[in-house]
């Protein structure tokens, strides 16, 4: 009876373990291992989706796609006692060692079901023998894929941004978002921005296979979803000739509408495509860094700030003269003005026309660091604009708690007189002057940005930009700015500029830095009934109205001729004579050179 109860209760107890283990294998793994039944009959293949194309502002296409082929590994459908014999087909196929190939395929390695990308863009050769060979390469596969193309290569590259393979890190933080080892992702610009609406959702074709792993029928097409596609702000035709205006510099160019905040035209150089100097040029000039978005000392640019606080905080009036010999002493201290002869008399208006260091040390010094820091974050400095761009800087104005802190030193009426003329510490990037000077023509700063609309193969707008103020200026002060700058282009250091019939008002800078200094010029355009603004910088470009003015008439000139419907009033320039090829300034004659002498009048820079 013992013997029988004990086999009894073994049988029952076999009998319960078989039950919760037919049960476990039925019910909860079940889709599993219903999966894993179906992958061994089928295999699917990605059908990857389209990005969305890119148009400027007139719908011209600035970035499309074309097919290129790419090989993968399906791990599942190889064996693994055969993949030494594929990797080393592959290898020869591609004219690389075997070890070169498994090193990629166990590098890329995520699932056995997951293809490993092997190589992307193969020329149709490579295709060719491939297929040639299919027999003996199980579970290789070519797959069409979209690849970026840009018609026009170079312009606006930092801001349509280019795609690579998505890096390990890159999936770690993506991959609950759709990701997977292979995929291309944007990498800087629009491309990286807005990647979730350009890439569109991968579709497949899922295939009936043999013991052998050969396709017998298909199952089920799973269509891709195309990419939503984008319009920018970009003008294309004023883009190339802003991108010709700026020529192999090393610097940047933005235009924008300073009514809506809309990015017209941005270049920066050296970009992505540096051609056959590429190794050179990626070590020194660093072409990945958007130029436009990056910091550098103002300069006088920056004497905008400096009289826009002096005058709203009364440290100044419009009648009070200040006299320049050349030189401004403080204490033991001599800093000299850029005009060594001096300018004599002259108020701070005409100080900001003739660019006077004299007065503008004067001007520093009476306000400090935290009343200028205080006009400089109206205008927008030392604080990102938040456009829809990757890579940009803030800048930095300097407050006297911020040296002591830093540096654990009081803040001296030297490092005023140097915050006064935008040297020292202060850091800018192009596009914050141009919206700097933007407030000034309209009187409202505008957020920037430079995608208009996203949109769906039907047309239908998921996306629309909407221009957002972010600040104004007293509209006295407004009118006071404006004409000293108007009076930089008729008769100051920015007459290079000079446009009959469409006239700026802008402002020259020349930045002290390490080597030589850099150029600048900012300006708006026409100056009464604003349309454009120009930020030009050129690094190491030493003078502004020889470097950067130019620059900027030249997309003065192409916007006239080819943008430009209104009319703007015509002034006169005071104080300009030509005499004989000879060009007099308030300050003296200098001859003209022989390629100055169709130019417009200039006067010697800062």
């Amino acid at each position: 009876m013992t013997r029988s109860r004990f086999f009894f209760s073994l049988f029952f107890i076999l009998f319960i373990f078989y039950c919760m283990r037919f049960a476990y294998l039925q019910v909860i793994q079940g889709g599993s291992y219903k999966n894993l039944a179906d992958e061994n009959a089928a295999r699917t293949n990605p059908i990857l989706a389209q990005r969305g194309i890119v148009f400027d502002r007139s719908d011209k296409i600035m970035v499309k796609n074309r097919p290129i082929f790419s090989v993968y590994i399906i791990p599942h459908y190889t064996k693994s006692l055969k993949r030494k014999e594929i990797f080393a087909r592959l290898g020869s196929i591609f004219s690389v060692s075997k070890e070169e190939i498994e090193r990629r395929y166990l590098e890329k390695k995520s699932t056995i079901f997951e293809g490993v990308l092997i190589a992307a863009d193969v020329p149709l050769s490579i295709v060719s023998k491939i297929e040639e060979e299919k027999k003996d390469l199980p579970g290789v596969e070519v797959i069409c894929y979209p690849m970026r193309s840009y018609p026009y290569p170079g312009y606006a590259a930092h801001v349509l941004g280019y795609i690579a393979e998505i890096s390990p890190k890159e999936l770690e933080l993506l991959s609950s978002r759709g990701y997977r080892l292979g995929d291309l992702i944007g990498k800087d610009g629009v491309e990286k921005i807005y990647d979730g609406q350009l890439r569109g959702i991968s579709g497949g074709k899922r295939y009936q296979v043999d013991a052998f792993g050969r396709p017998v029928k298909i199952e089920k097409i799973i269509e891709p979803v195309i990419g939503k596609n984008m319009k920018l702000t970009i003008d294309l035709e004023l883009q190339e000739a802003v991108e010709k205006a700026l020529g192999a510099k090393e610097g940047a160019v933005v235009v924008l509408n300073p009514n809506n905040g809309e990015i017209l035209a941005m270049a920066s150089h050296p970009n992505y495509y540096a051609g056959k100097k590429w190794e050179e040029t990626s070590q020194y000039l660093h072409p990945f860094m958007n130029r436009a978005i990056s910091g550098y000392p103002p300069g006088s640019i920056f004497k905008i700030v400096t009289l826009s606080a002096a005058l709203e905080e009364k440290k100044v009036n419009a009648s009070e003269l200040f006299y320049c010999p050349g030189y401004y002493r403080i204490g033991k201290r001599i800093a000299k003005c850029w005009l060594e002869s001096g300018h004599g008399r002259l108020s701070a208006i005409e100080g900001l026309v003739w660019s006077c260091d004299v007065v503008f040390y004067e001007l520093g010094r009476r306000l400090g660091p935290d009343l200028i820091n205080k006009y400089a974050k109206l205008y927008g400095l030392g604080e990102k604009t938040n456009i829809d761009l990757t890579q940009e800087k803030r800048g930095f104005v300097p407050t006297s708690a911020w040296k002591k802190t830093r540096f654990n030193e009081n803040w001296f009426e030297g490092d005023s007189i140097n915050l006064g003329i935008g040297q020292g510490f202060t850091q800018v990037t192009p596009l914050q002057m141009a919206l700097a000077y933007g407030m000034v023509a309209t009187g409202k700063r505008y957020k920037p940005y430079v995608v208009k609309e996203i949109f769906g193969e039907d047309g239908k707008k998921s996306y629309s930009a909407k221009p957002e103020i972010v600040a104004e200026l007293p509209e006295d002060l407004r009118i006071k700015i404006t004409d000293a700058l108007h009076n930089v282009v008729l008769r100051g250091t920015g007459v290079a500029a000079f446009i009959p019939g469409f006239e700026a008002a802008g402002k020259t800078g020349t930045a002290q830095n390490p080597g030589l200094p850099h150029a600048w010029f900012v300006c708006f355009a026409p100056y009464d009934k604003p349309e454009i603004v120009i930020a030009s910088f050129v690094a190491h470009g030493q003078h502004g109205d020889q470097v950067t003015a130019y620059i900027a008439r030249d997309v003065l000139r192409w916007y006239k001729e080819n943008r430009f419907t209104g009319t703007s009033e015509k002034k006169e320039r005071p104080g300009q004579y030509i005499m004989h090829g000879a060009q007099k300034t308030p300050y003296g004659v200098r001859k003209k050179s022989k390629n100055e002498a169709e130019e417009d009048l200039t006067t010697e820079e800062e």
